[in-house]
């Protein structure tokens, strides 16, 4: 089995694809999570995305190039 993640951005996305997987006979759910409940949920996930939050509203954050963000996610998967 391989999972695939689509992002819908509208109604008529999501009947598309609904009707493009019914066309195909594709067994298929609808994860309706909201991301903001789920990331909430947890007590200290919600106090770390707080803190974070009020990180960026005082301007203390880092910018970091799609570039960069590459070379430090492959460096961690080699040395890490």
């Amino acid at each position: 089995m391989v999972t695939i993640t689509i992002y819908i951005a509208d109604s008529n996305q999501e009947t598309a694809i609904r009707v493009f997987l019914d066309a195909l006979k594709v067994e298929y759910k609808i994860d309706e999570t909201n991301d903001t409940e789920y990331l909430l949920a947890s007590p200290q996930n919600a106090d770390h995305l707080q803190k974070s939050i009020s990180q960026n509203e005082q301007g203390k954050l880092t910018k970091v190039s799609l570039d960069d963000t590459w070379k430090i996610i492959n460096f961690r998967q080699k040395y890490y």
